[in-house]
């Protein structure tokens, strides 16, 4: 998903747009007071509307490149794009508008054309300065609203962590006693020992913003684990995750939330077993499942909202839903960021 954010509320152009041709005609009026003549009324119209046409391709060139290619994200492209595109673009207008002219005799010819064209394109690299500060200014203002509210969102959680906290030591000895009391029973040694492997990771990443694939993927084994514990064979999970995958980095417990998502809103049974599938690809990760939704369970999105705000503030690329006949998806990007 693409970040439209900049792209709403155009209000600032619409209104130079407006401004520019009213001042054009509004010096020229007032410099030439009571000599109108035709050829100034047509050299007057004439500029208002190439003003406005340059404008508004300026305007929308601008907002594609910002759209596409971010600056946060293809700093260099974006600026040789822009320039490359509004030069080639300025010059070809210059030259076929002037042939449209001759061809129909509204202006004699100009033997100053070159010059005509290289004062259009300073003025329209003006225009494009303009539109590219506005959409810098935009982008400060939602990047530090975007700051102040994930550090408000950082301090809550916190809050919420400290008022629920376990002591981890004490947690821990308490499991490590457990362990030796159902020595001879293996599936509860190794449940207990899933669930301290679990519940160390989440106090593990509990301060931190993003974690390796490779280590969201061993968690999930053992909430994998934890889960058959309760649907046996009837919850399976498969894995197709190239390695060149494992050092993209991710917001913790992405993954668990996604399969705990799978989980909460489908059957789980003998009948309906639950096939979950996990892939990588154009740096995504994406989950897959069979779709055989509850009929007792209404979703309010919090969740998959909830990591979409988590991502926002690394990425503008944004995840993805899709749900079909047989199957629900869900993918995520994933981010080449060192720790």
């Amino acid at each position: 998903m693409q970040n439209n954010t900049l792209t709403k509320g155009d209000s600032p152009g619409r209104i130079l747009l407006v401004i520019i041709p009213v001042l054009v005609t509004g010096s020229g009026l007032y410099l030439l007071g009571n000599h109108l003549e035709i050829s100034f009324i047509k050299s007057i119209g004439h500029t208002v509307i190439i003003t406005g046409f340059l404008w508004m391709t300026c305007r929308s060139y601008v907002k594609f490149l910002w759209r596409r290619y971010p600056w946060e994200t293809y700093p260099l492209l974006h600026i040789v794009l822009e320039v490359v595109g509004i030069t080639t673009f300025t010059m070809i207008f210059g030259f076929t508008l002037n042939s449209i002219e001759l061809r129909l005799n509204i202006f004699p010819p100009n033997e100053l054309l070159w010059l005509e064209i290289l004062v259009t394109l300073l003025v329209t690299y003006l225009i494009t300065g303009i539109h590219e500060m506005v959409y810098f200014y935009r982008q400060w203002i939602i990047n530090f609203s975007r700051s102040v509210r994930l550090e408000k969102d950082s301090i809550e959680a916190k809050y919420e962590i400290l008022k629920t906290q376990i002591n981890p030591h004490f947690l821990f000895n308490s499991l490590n006693s457990l362990t030796s009391i159902v020595d001879d029973n293996p599936r509860a040694v190794d449940y207990i020992q899933d669930l301290s492997e679990f519940l160390r990771y989440i106090l593990g990443s509990r301060d931190k913003d993003l974690v390796y694939l490779r280590d969201e993927l061993k968690v999930l084994n053992h909430y994998y684990e934890l889960q058959k514990s309760r649907f046996q064979e009837n919850l399976r999970i498969s894995l197709d995750i190239p390695e060149k995958y494992h050092l993209y980095t991710l917001p913790p417990l992405v993954l668990q939330m996604l399969v705990e998502n799978c989980i909460k809103h489908n059957i789980i049974s003998s009948e309906k077993p639950l096939k979950i599938e996990i892939s990588a690809s154009n740096e995504s990760i994406v989950v897959k499942n069979i779709l055989q939704r509850k009929g007792d369970v209404v979703s309010t999105g919090h969740g998959l909202r909830n990591i979409s705000e988590r991502y926002r503030y690394f990425t503008s690329r944004e995840g993805s839903i899709k749900e079909t006949k047989n199957e629900y998806i869900v993918s995520m990007p994933l981010l080449i960021v060192e720790l």
